[in-house]
Formats: structure tokens, C-alpha cells, sequence
């Protein structure tokens, strides 16, 4: 097999992603706040919680649909409920979606195949695709739905019929379980953009299309219905209002969270083409000769990025989708490496990182090392880098040179991090000591709390929170032997202070509550 050949497999790109990801997950904890909330809402539908209705300590939770939790349940019925275990569904839809990816290549693409496999790798190896990609969340699912509806959408352009729009409906309805309604940002706007992109060799017309897209919404609404009905029927009048309006128009118009300027995800462009376009690939992002299939991804990628751009609550991941299309996009790009020296420009990143890590090995290190930098560490972290720059270096394509930019850029800073992520955000370092009084009850102060430590010390019931002093009281005086947990020291007569540990920024104080005399 020629090295060109290895590069052409999207199956290559997904494997890789999913060995990266796996090292991702092996050099960091479960991050709080997300992924221990999503893991403890997985928990507890796993101890014989509803699986209609997802609950967070004991509350019903309606911050996001089920899809997650449900493969996440899946998984564990197999494996059993492990962390890696749970951790490893992101990253299988990740590898789901750059698949998919290859597939839509070659739908655009069908006299020049070597795409699929360009678009895959640049997909797989693109830096936020990877970092978000690896975690807990629900990106990569809606990202999985999102590439489905545009196979869908391009397939019905140039060939109308009732199954494109049968695998729109699939697709949609995948989307709403995955994140909610705002599915349709990524979508309607490629499908109402069709006159700007229709293929010179498709048969739709506008009012195919317009049928087609409405059977898709009829099919996803049936389908949803399987879940919402019986959802808004077990659910209180709070779970009613937020899923069906707080959770996707609420933060549409006004948003309660996340809450960013209009010019957001502009500034954060040149992150989100790092690697592929740091050079000479950005020109593919606007090619001279723009084809159907050039308007139709266009079309996809500056029409969620000029929607999110109005909605007022943004985060980089919001468009974890649209890194397909960009993939897509620069997967046009051909000849030799890049020049002698423009080549490492990618890789400037990672160099920083080194720097940053050698500085506070030596003691002069930014705060947010607190924690330090082992030698062990530091010496593993140069070993990657220096690899990653002997591949570049040696590089005799453009994609070769790309590869191992992000992969390399991001081990190397959770290496140089090692310490200060374990010390300061794991919360597995509480779990022992909560495992060992959870029949006895455990309470806390924090109004917010979001599972940080339920699923990390496989807590069998929901932590009790405290509402007001007088409630802390009663939980003294009538639960000796149990805990209390806060983010700040807790006067009252009756406890005492076994442990503090930092979480995020927060400190946590551990109380036991002494036997009455």
C-alpha cells in the first residue's frame, strides 16, 4: 500500500481519531462541570431511573434530550457502568462523523474519489474537532445528524424521492434527540439556499425540494413523538416549558447562558481552521471555481455560522458540525509539502506549549500551572513534539504535513498540564471517601450542584441539598454519621472537617456529622 493510498481510507482517519481520543481521555480526568453532570445523569437512569424523562441528583433534568444517556445505558450493558466505557460514546460518534464525512465527499465528488479520504483525515485531525470531539458531549452526535441531513439534502437535490426525505426525517429527528431543535440552525439554511446551489445535473426543482423537506420534518415528528409524548406526559409543567421553549427558542432569543458578542465565532476562526488552514489550504475555503457542491457546503458553513452569530448565547463548540464542511472545503487542496519553513507555522502552538511547560518546570511557570510540571511530563511532551516536527519536517504532501499537527499540539498540553488538570479538576479524588458514606447520607450547601462527584463515587441516591440553615439543622441533629459537602466553611456545631479538595477553581470542604452524645 502506497503512502497516497494510506491517506485516501476515511476507515484510517476514524481509527486514528478514535486512538487519539483515547489518549485524550487517558491523560485527564472527567472534566467538571459537563461531563460529570452527563455521566451522573447517565448514572442514575442506569440505577432504574425513568428512561423517558433524564434526572440529575434526583431532579428532573431538562437542560438536553436523552440520546446520550440512552447509548451511554447501551454501552453499559455490555461493558458494565465503567467511566471509560461511558467517556468512549463522544468519541465513537466523532469517528461516526468523519465516516460520514468520506461518504458526502464522494456524493460531491464522484469523478475525483481521493477526496473522501482528504476531507476525512483534515476532519479527524482538525484541533477543536479533536479536543471536543474526544469529550463527553453532545456536539459529536448532533454533528453525526447534521452530515446525515446534508447527504440527505444533496441526495434529494439531484434525485427527488421519498426516501432522501425519509433520511431527512431520520436525520432531524436524531438531531433533536441528540441536542434539541437547534438542529434546524445547521439545516434550514442549506435547504432554503437550494436556488444558490443546485446541482447542474440534478432534477428538483424549488417545489420538490419544498415537498421533500416537509415530509422530512412530518417523518422526524413522528418519530420524536415516540419520545416527546410520553416525556411530556411523565415530566412536571417546568420540564413542558423548558424542553419545549427554554432550551432551544429561550436561548435563541434571549439567552440565559453562554451569553457572547456578535463577532464571537469570527474571532475564533483561525481556531477553528487549525491546522488545515494555516497556509495555503485557506484559499480552498473560497475556491475561484465555485461548483454546485462548492456553494452547497458555502452555503452550510457561513449560514450557521451568520445564524449563531445572531443568537446571543455562543460557544466554540456550537459549530462542531460545520468543521465537516470545512474539511470538505480544504480537501481540494493538492501538490507538494508546504515551504521549507511555512510548514511548522501549524505547529507554533505546540512550541509555545513546550516553552510554557519548561518555564514552570524551572519554577517560573503562569499561574494556570499551578500545579507544576514533572520532569516525566515535560521530557514525554518534548519527545511528541519532536516527532510531530520530524513528520512535518519530512512531509512529502500537504496532507502529511497537517496530520500530526493537532494530535501532537494537544497531548502535549495535557502532558505539561498533567499535574495541575489531576490536582485541581478531578473529581475522583473525593469519590473514595463519599462511596464509604453513602448509605449513611450525604447533604450539601452548593444550590448548584450538578452531579460533580455523584457518578465518580457511583453514589446510590441523590446528594440532599440544603436550602437554608435551618435545614443544615435538621440534617445535624437528625443524621449522625453522614456528610456534609461545601464551596466554603460551614460554622455549625456538630461537624467536622475531614477533607478539602479543589475542584475547577472551587474548594470543597468535607464535613462528618458526629454521633450525638
Amino acid at each position: 500500500m502506497t503512502q497516497e493510498q494510506w491517506y485516501l481510507r476515511p476507515s484510517a482517519a476514524a481509527f486514528a481519531f478514535l486512538v487519539v481520543s483515547l489518549a485524550l481521555i487517558a491523560l485527564r480526568p472527567l472534566l467538571p462541570v459537563d461531563e460529570t453532570r452527563y455521566l451522573t445523569v447517565a448514572w442514575e437512569m442506569w440505577q432504574g431511573g425513568s428512561k423517558i424523562v433524564p434526572h440529575l441528583n434526583g431532579e428532573i433534568y431538562s437542560d438536553k434530550p436523552p440520546l446520550l444517556f440512552w447509548l451511554v445505558n447501551l454501552v453499559w450493558t455490555v461493558t458494565g457502568p465503567g467511566e471509560l466505557a461511558g467517556r468512549m460514546v463522544g468519541p465513537a460518534a466523532g469517528g461516526a462523523v468523519i465516516l460520514m464525512t468520506g461518504l458526502l465527499a464522494r456524493r460531491l465528488w464522484p469523478e475525483t474519489p481521493e477526496r473522501a479520504g482528504r476531507a476525512a483525515w483534515a476532519l479527524a485531525t482538525g484541533g477543536v474537532f479533536l479536543a471536543y470531539g474526544s469529550a463527553t458531549m453532545f456536539d459529536a452526535l448532533l454533528a453525526v445528524a447534521v452530515v446525515g441531513a446534508m447527504l440527505a439534502l444533496w441526495t434529494m437535490a439531484r434525485q427527488p424521492g421519498w426516501r432522501a426525505a425519509v433520511g431527512l426525517g431520520l436525520a432531524l429527528a436524531f438531531g433533536v434527540l441528540a441536542k434539541g431543535p437547534v438542529i434546524l440552525v445547521h439545516v434550514l439554511p442549506v435547504a432554503l439556499a437550494f436556488p444558490l446551489w443546485r446541482p447542474a445535473d440534478g432534477t428538483a426543482r424549488r417545489r420538490d425540494m419544498a415537498a421533500g423537506v416537509g415530509l422530512g420534518v412530518l417523518v422526524a415528528l413522528a418519530l420524536l413523538s415516540l419520545w416527546l409524548v410520553p416525556a411530556l406526559v411523565f415530566g412536571d409543567a417546568q420540564y413542558r416549558n423548558d424542553i419545549l421553549w427554554r432550551q432551544s427558542a429561550g436561548r435563541m432569543v434571549a439567552s440565559f447562558a453562554h451569553d457572547r458578542p456578535l463577532w464571537f465565532f469570527v474571532a475564533l476562526l483561525p481556531l477553528f481552521l487549525w491546522p488545515w488552514g494555516w497556509g495555503r489550504e485557506a484559499a480552498s475555503l473560497w475556491p475561484r471555481d465555485k461548483g454546485s457542491a462548492e456553494r452547497f457546503l458555502l452555503a452550510w458553513a457561513l449560514g450557521a455560522l451568520a445564524a449563531f452569530s445572531l443568537i446571543s448565547g455562543k460557544q466554540i463548540h456550537y459549530l462542531i458540525p460545520e468543521l465537516a464542511a470545512l474539511a470538505l472545503l480544504v480537501s481540494r487542496g493538492t501538490g507538494a509539502a508546504p515551504g521549507r519553513w511555512t510548514r511548522f507555522v501549524p505547529m507554533l502552538p505546540a512550541i509555545a506549549i513546550l516553552g510554557l511547560g519548561a518555564a514552570a518546570a524551572l519554577g517560573y511557570g503562569p499561574k494556570v500551572l499551578s500545579g507544576g510540571v514533572g520532569p516525566l511530563e515535560l521530557a514525554l511532551a518534548t519527545v511528541t513534539v519532536a516527532t510531530a516536527l520530524v513528520l512535518v519536517a519530512t512531509a512529502r504532501s500537504r496532507q502529511a504535513a497537517r496530520i500530526p499537527v493537532a494530535p501532537a499540539t494537544l497531548v502535549a498540553f495535557l502532558l505539561v498540564a498533567f499535574q495541575t488538570i489531576w490536582a485541581t479538576s478531578n473529581p475522583s479524588r473525593l469519590a473514595g471517601l463519599l462511596s464509604v458514606y453513602d448509605r449513611r447520607g450525604i447533604a450539601t450547601l452548593d444550590q448548584g450542584y450538578a452531579g460533580q462527584f455523584s457518578f465518580s463515587a457511583r453514589l446510590s441516591a441523590p446528594v440532599t441539598v440544603l436550602r437554608d440553615p435551618g435545614a443544615l439543622v435538621g440534617w445535624v441533629g437528625e443524621r449522625p454519621g453522614s456528610l456534609v459537602l461545601g464551596t466554603a466553611p460551614i460554622v455549625s456545631p456538630g461537624l467536622q472537617l475531614l477533607r478539602e479538595e479543589t475542584l475547577q477553581g472551587d474548594t470543597w470542604f468535607v464535613y462528618s456529622v458526629e454521633p450525638k452524645p
